[in-house]
């Protein structure tokens, strides 16, 4: 927050200004907010409104480097205090499921949320001195003793309460005399702590998390052959996602999960996109069935096949139909109804006597055939008796 005259003040987060406060009609009021807080520290206030149980995931965030103007400039903020509370309106018999502590070694630098540990008074935040302080470098691997780094860690005192929170492990300051078991290795929103003991005599610990790398084999449903470049979507707990693509054997790892239930999506090229449920709890092979483009084909072909057998059979059988019809003559030439009895002309139906030669319809008889005239002789035939 700025303060840029007059009581107006621009709200920035990341160096990019999300807004100012609005400016006041009336000339006597001088805006929204105020120059200085006068003889009162400054405060920052979180809730969680309108809550009716502890259940609420916050966080932890971690905040540092705070400044606050005085004098005209900004400085670092010198000190804080912590206090949380139930407010007006929620339910106050509920215990308190978060906390505010300071993160050790770095001065103006905290954790506020779930899962840290809240003393039940207000408690100052920084800076904490230790004596006689032993600086140890922390190294976490997972399950295939690869690296990892925690988000942050808890680390308690046995018999004291005492706790210290980490968010670089690296040359860290703890008391000499004292050993610390770690309470919470904070991972993808995940605990993964592997009860581990951090003792201030030694330099350097490497500490095994429950993290595990999840190697993934994506085969057909059918035949359980290798899928290759298949892709593999899987969203972790605090809400990241990670993806990975299956090699020539079907074989992809997902790396250093945190024990949780996670749901594969997996694409296949060609294929039926799957999603499989699972529960990761340790080291484990997990072999994912999928419709492939050999399944899809298996299960497309034969229906095809027989409905191109149905085809061919009925062509076959309309042929065979064919070929065992009678052969049929041309149709024949339309035969007269009778002929001229003295020249042989044919008569149609509606000719009373012939026009070559004049002879009535009713004195030729029918022959079966025309009558021809032999060839050597012009006469016509004798008249019929």
């Amino acid at each position: 927050m700025v303060h840029n005259g007059n009581g107006i003040w621009s709200f920035y987060m990341d160096d990019n200004l999300l807004g100012s406060s609005p400016p006041s009609t009336d000339p006597n009021y001088l805006g929204a907010g105020a120059t200085s807080s006068g003889s009162h520290a400054p405060a920052g206030v979180a809730e969680v409104a309108q809550a009716i149980d502890n259940k609420d995931i916050i966080g932890p965030a971690e905040f540092k480097d705070i400044e606050i103007r005085q004098g005209g400039a900004w400085n670092q903020m010198p000190s804080a205090s912590s206090y949380c509370c139930t407010g007006y309106g929620s339910q106050t018999s509920l215990p308190i499921a978060y906390g505010i502590q300071e993160v050790e070694g770095h001065d103006d630098d905290f954790l506020a949320g779930s899962n840290i540990h809240q003393p039940a008074s207000s408690t100052p935040l920084w800076p904490t001195s230790i004596l006689f302080p032993t600086q140890v470098t922390l190294n976490f691997i997972d399950h295939s003793r690869n690296p990892f780094t925690p988000d942050w860690i808890s680390m308690q005192a046995p018999g004291n309460g005492n706790f210290l929170y980490l968010t670089s492990y690296r040359s860290q300051n703890i008391p000499q005399s004292s050993s610390y078991e770690i309470n919470y290795e904070y991972w993808h929103g995940v605990n993964v702590v592997n009860s581990s003991l951090v003792s201030g005599s030694a330099s350097s610990q490497t500490i095994q998390g429950n993290v595990f790398s999840i190697p993934v084999r994506v085969v057909g449903r059918f035949y359980s052959l290798p899928v290759s470049g298949a892709t593999v979507l899987t969203f972790l707990p605090d809400s990241t996602n990670q993806t990975v693509k299956t090699g020539p054997e079907g074989n992809a790892t997902l790396a250093q999960l945190p024990p949780s239930s996670y749901n594969l999506r997996v694409t296949v090229p060609y294929g039926v996109r799957s999603v499989v449920s699972t529960s990761v709890l340790g080291p484990v092979n997990i072999s994912i069935p999928v419709f492939s483009i050999a399944e899809l084909l298996t299960i497309i072909m034969p229906p095809i096949a027989v409905a191109i057998g149905v085809v061919l059979v009925a062509l076959k059988r309309e042929h065979a139909r064919r070929a065992a019809l009678p052969t049929t003559l041309p149709y024949p030439t339309a035969t007269p109804a009778a002929y001229c009895g003295v020249c042989g002309k044919p008569l149609s139906p509606a000719e009373f006597f012939c026009t070559t030669c004049g002879t009535p319809r009713a004195r030729s008889p029918q022959p079966s055939a025309p009558q021809q005239l032999p060839a050597s002789s012009s006469a016509p035939p004798p008249p019929p008796q």
